[in-house]
């Protein structure tokens, strides 16, 4: 039996290959759709014990932060999700210029990317090395320094929300969408992991709230981090509106993928309007496993 699960769309493609998310068998431009990360560090507070004041954990490391612009913060330890598209890049935080590296977002991390530097996939070689120690030394250190990054999109809701200062948030609302990066191994793991738990119940990720926990990691070094724990949740039925959404997330990842192929072009010194097409033509036809933006209600470009 299929699991591929159809629901009528504007532009005819199923739910699954809007999605990007495979479920067969085996000037300065600037986004303010709400950022979801986790954080790894405990941050701490005061409170007054007998008269004197005593530091205590305010929000544990682990919990998830919720940057829903204009200063404003929401932390969850356990917030719950629905995933509506996922996408791929590779990333890299440029010291020397504050600026984040990275390529067009895309089903899967397979042949050259465009990025914003002016080259393709930040300058990493192309599939896999069969020869890491043949490699010079600048280009390992190159490849440590680019990150695959899994980017999620979906809608959030902040669990018992609380502000830096662990006071609780009772306006932060539900159904909040989001886009989520993710470079840790752990939780890319737990992401995957999660997505096939679903796709084992026949359905797609959007169809279930995933609760969202952490794990604490001990390095050699003695600091420490935290990585994604999800779990499958509740069931939801699929509604009208999400369909709004969906179409939004997509908008969102052209907007995203023109912005980084006018930089390549400018860089290069030619047009973008070639590249982009080829871009969009992979990131919204082709049968993947990963996912997608636009314009939703209260989030904008």
């Amino acid at each position: 039996m299929s699991k591929e699960i159809t629901v009528p769309t504007e532009n005819g493609m199923s739910m699954s290959q809007m999605m990007g998310i495979s479920v067969g068998e085996g000037g300065k431009k600037s986004s303010n759709l709400a950022r979801l990360t986790q954080i790894h560090s405990d941050i701490m507070g005061t409170k007054e014990v007998d008269g004197k004041p005593m530091k205590i954990v305010v929000i544990p490391s682990g919990s998830y932060k919720l940057d829903l612009g204009d200063g404003k913060l929401g932390y969850s330890v356990n917030p719950s999700v629905r995933i509506f598209a996922i996408r791929q890049q590779w990333t890299r935080w440029d010291s020397e210029s504050s600026q984040m590296q990275k390529t067009v977002l895309s089903i899967d991390l397979k042949g050259d990317l465009k990025d914003n530097t002016g080259g393709f996939n930040i300058g990493r070689p192309t599939g896999y090395v069969k020869d890491w120690e043949g490699l010079p030394q600048a280009t390992k250190e190159l490849m440590r320094q680019v990150k695959k990054t899994k980017v999620v999109f979906g809608t959030v809701n902040l669990t018992d929300a609380v502000d830096s200062e662990g006071n609780s948030l009772s306006d932060v609302g539900n159904d909040i969408p989001f886009v989520l990066d993710i470079k840790n191994r752990d939780s890319i793991k737990a992401i995957d992991n999660a997505v096939k738990a679903v796709q084992r119940l026949n359905a797609l990720p959007i169809q279930y709230h995933l609760s969202l926990t952490a794990q604490e990691h001990t390095l050699p070094t003695g600091n420490t981090y935290a990585s994604m724990v999800i779990d499958v949740g509740d069931k939801v039925d699929i509604s009208e509106s999400d369909n709004d959404i969906l179409k939004g997330f997509f908008d969102w990842i052209s907007w995203s993928n023109s912005y980084v192929v006018e930089q390549w072009a400018t860089k290069n010194g030619g047009g973008a309007s070639e590249g982009m097409s080829e871009i969009v033509s992979k990131a919204m036809n082709k049968d993947l496993d990963d996912s997608d933006f636009v314009e939703v209600e209260g989030v904008g470009v």
